[in-house]
């Protein structure tokens, strides 16, 4: 991938190295990472390098009567953000809509004046929604001046955002569909709330916990659910699945997202892993029904705390997706005692920087 804000902007630090290096690169970091453990072969999967993000965010840089896309600069520049010409990372639908709608905003000072960041979240179908973010109060001649810019892009749905107030024009989600071994999942994505980014390497992360749980017996717990992301096409595998989130709205979606692919045997519950585990340690009729004897988790960069950790570590079998390899590693050196590790993989969700995010499927001897 060529771009012309390489070198520049602070997001791609690995520009100046070919993606086939970036890879040989984070592939052996992982494995020295984790050499005190008995890892299988690292599995490396990954898409393509350009046009793979799916949510992107911009600051807005105003000089006189032109504003122009901003990023934060490269840490040897300094702090703060530059303009940049141009995103070649973004979602192809985003890509080419970027200066056009932007072009259109210059040409209008209501939605000009003040505006500090637009916002991009895209489907597979090339929809969109674009939120805009002010530093300032925003009245009621925005939705006027919003409506025409509808009419320019059929095919976004515009929010406006200031301190404490949102403005929907006209809906808050998409409907974002994703092949999982040639078969279509649909998933309510809402704005502001967890997606994942990638939606290739997204796709090939399921189909990856697919495989790899074909054989696991029993129901499945999930912590850290978001949207039914992978609870949903995972139910397939198992008996039941009970699934929690402690995001109300990503709980509203993932209900209805196992509606509309008429997965009958997941249930939803808006609580924190915390909550969750003290409803099994209390051996809770809600529970009890269930044969859990499998845990997903898919927590956030700090990993497990102490709790959760020691929560996890009671089911048979885990399947692990991390973010942070970092806080795998210590979440290992408690999990892996007592279990085999019969499969670990390295997915590229950020061609172009140092972020790897790992898979690990832990089974008891």
């Amino acid at each position: 991938m060529n771009c012309s804000s390489f070198g520049k902007c602070g997001s791609c630090v690995l520009w100046q190295m070919p993606y086939e290096e970036q890879l040989k690169m984070k592939s052996g970091q992982l494995i020295e990472l984790f050499s005190e453990f008995d890892m299988p072969g690292l599995e490396v999967v990954h898409g393509s390098d350009e046009h793979f993000r799916a949510r992107a965010e911009f600051r807005v840089w105003h000089e006189g009567d032109k504003s122009y896309y901003a990023m934060r600069k490269r840490k040897e520049d300094g702090r703060g953000v530059i303009p940049i010409e141009e995103c070649k990372i973004v979602d192809k639908a985003i890509y080419e809509v970027m200066t056009p709608l932007l072009n259109e905003i210059e040409k209008n000072d209501n939605l000009r004046f003040k505006l500090y960041e637009i916002d991009f979240l895209s489907n597979s179908k090339g929809e969109l929604i674009v939120t805009l973010i002010y530093h300032r109060k925003v009245d009621e001649t925005i939705a006027e001046d919003i409506q025409k810019l509808k009419d320019k892009f059929k095919n976004i749905d515009f929010i406006v955002r200031k301190k404490g107030r949102k403005y929907v024009f006209d809906k808050n989600y998409l409907i974002e569909e994703l092949n999982i071994n040639s078969k279509i999942y649909k998933y309510k994505i809402i704005e502001n709330t967890f997606s994942q980014p990638n939606r290739q390497m997204n796709q090939k992360m399921i189909e990856w916990a697919m495989r790899n749980s074909e054989d696991l017996r029993g129901d499945l717990v999930e912590l850290y659910c978001g949207n039914g992301n992978f609870t949903i096409p995972l139910s397939e595998r198992f008996n039941r699945v009970i699934a929690t989130e402690i995001s109300k709205e990503s709980i509203e979606a993932a209900t209805y997202n196992a509606e509309i692919n008429e997965r009958g045997n997941i249930t939803f519950l808006a609580m924190s892993a915390a909550e969750f585990s003290k409803l099994y340690k209390d051996k809770s009729p809600l529970i009890t029904k269930y044969d859990l004897k499998n845990v997903l988790i898919d927590p956030p960069r700090a990993g497990l705390d102490d709790k959760s950790r020691e929560f996890v570590n009671e089911f048979d079998n885990i399947i692990y997706i991390s973010c942070n390899p970092e806080t795998l590693k210590r979440d290992l050196q408690t999990l892996s005692k007592g279990r085999e590790i019969k499969a670990f993989a390295f997915f590229d969700q950020f061609p172009y920087t140092n972020h790897a995010e790992c898979g690990v499927i832990l089974q008891k001897r």
